[in-house]
């Protein structure tokens, strides 16, 4: 059969995806992966992994069953048409109910149940399998890389044990659940031996890895030694790191390992004390600007990336500048920014002092226009030195190579443009000299060693 892989959202759903390719694959069917519904060919079954976190991924996801539900219904093609991911996981009945052409629809993490709707008969009945109490963990599986891309994402855990006011995704998760430890190493050398060289390490806190086991022994800083002692040159990224875990522990981790990137994503969401607590997001156990010096003195040179959300409930002008003074203050080398999302069954969508679109709006453009002019002092003090960069792909119009340093984690941040006299190898780690800079990108040139000692990013 020859099936559709349609992924939306995050990275947890690029991850998913790749465990069901894989049992796909060894079933033997044929793989389209982000196919659209108005290009031609025939689908035997199109499995669409869907998102639910805000209201705008919820619509994308929405639209996206839909127009996949009009082929089937106009075209014949596909055959099947099977929902799964967090959107499936919480409003599967509704979904069921307005989109009749759904065959099948699945929540969170069920590899095996999915793969096994694409292979039933044409008129097997519509079976509804959503109601899970968390998200499924499964022992290792085998993961096929797609993409091509030089990196990858592991994930250590799924479902959430905090109780932020503003998030679904525990209503879609439930509570934390850590992969086993001997899963991930092997699903990290099984990445490894695929041409993966950049490993990013994603949860929804990466920090509360093991807590859920009651083995003190099983916590994010002994992961990353086990996956640092990998044999081959490859580099291991932090993403989605809660202030409240970053310990001594794990900052020594972090200097102390050489495949770990100095490069850290530690959300903080807001800077103002009241809007913390209504967030329920640390307000006294830490203090940012302590725990920001602490990071940089530890890790000479660390890139840190942080989110923001403005327009949250109650967030008065007041409390939006004591955010812009502290970003200013702080100068993180990367933002990301959320207008705040109204989600119902949430304790913020019941809240007072809703915000207006415009005014969330506006808040989100001050926000962006402040960083963009940090991120590029940071990006001209750049100019002149050496970096290491991870080759991941040629720009045929711009005749260059388009890479990361370790201070640029993939698809969130800025790239390196590289000139190279010579062709480079997706995959290939080469020095360069940075000669140039834009408020998000850098350009460089090859060094004459394409066998680099490490440097910047080790």
């Amino acid at each position: 059969m020859r099936v559709g892989l349609v992924t939306l959202g995050c990275d947890k759903n690029s991850v998913d995806t790749e465990y069901l390719a894989a049992l796909l694959e060894d079933a033997g069917h044929e793989l389209s992966l982000d196919p659209e519904p108005d290009a031609t060919g025939a689908l035997d079954a199109v499995v669409i992994t869907t998102c639910g976190f805000i209201a705008d991924a919820k619509r994308q996801s929405v639209q996206a069953v839909v127009d996949w539900a009009e082929r089937k219904r106009e075209a014949g093609s596909p055959k099947r048409l099977l929902v799964a991911g967090c959107l499936a996981q919480r409003y599967a009945d509704d979904l069921l109910k307005e989109i009749p052409e759904i065959d099948g629809i699945v929540g969170v993490g069920q590899f095996r149940e999915i793969a096994r709707m694409v292979g039933a008969d044409e008129d097997a009945p519509r079976k509804d399998v959503h109601e899970v109490p968390s998200v499924a963990i499964y022992p290792f599986l085998r993961r096929k890389h797609l993409g091509g891309a030089p990196h990858a994402f592991l994930k250590i855990s799924d479902g959430c044990n905090h109780a932020c006011t503003f998030c679904s995704i525990p209503l879609m998760k439930g509570k934390l659940r850590s992969v086993d430890r001997d899963t991930l190493l092997r699903e990290a050398e099984q990445l490894i031996a695929q041409g993966v060289r950049e490993i990013n390490l994603i949860a929804q806190d990466l920090t509360a890895y093991g807590r859920d086991t009651g083995d003190k022994a099983l916590r994010l800083p002994a992961l990353l030694r086990d996956l640092d002692a990998i044999d081959g040159d490859f580099w291991i990224r932090c993403l989605y790191c809660y202030p409240g875990g970053v310990t001594d522990e794990f900052l020594e981790t972090l200097r102390d390992c050489p495949k770990i990137v100095p490069y850290l994503d530690m959300p903080l969401q807001h800077l103002d004390p009241t809007m913390l607590r209504l967030m329920k997001r640390p307000y006294r156990a830490v203090n940012t600007f302590e725990l920001v010096g602490r990071l940089r003195d530890a890790v000479p040179g660390i890139a840190l990336r942080t989110t923001m959300i403005v327009g949250f409930p109650g967030e008065t002008a007041r409390a939006h500048d004591r955010m812009l003074e502290g970003l200013g203050e702080l100068a993180f080398n990367w933002v990301g920014v959320f207008a705040y999302s109204r989600e119902e069954d949430t304790p913020a969508a019941t809240m007072p002092h809703q915000t207006r679109d415009a005014t969330r709006a506006r808040r989100k453009e001050a926000v962006l226009e402040l960083q963009a002019q940090i991120t590029a002092m940071y990006n001209r003090d750049r100019v002149r030195g050496r970096a290491r960069v991870l080759v991941e792909r040629f720009d045929p119009e711009r005749g260059q190579w388009i890479g990361r340093t370790a201070g640029e984690a993939p698809e969130i941040d800025g790239c390196v443009y590289v000139h190279s006299p010579e062709p480079l190898r997706v995959g290939e780690f080469v020095e360069i000299e940075i000669v140039d800079a834009d408020v998000f990108d850098v350009s460089g040139r090859v060094q004459a060693s394409r066998h680099p000692e490490r440097s910047e990013g080790r």
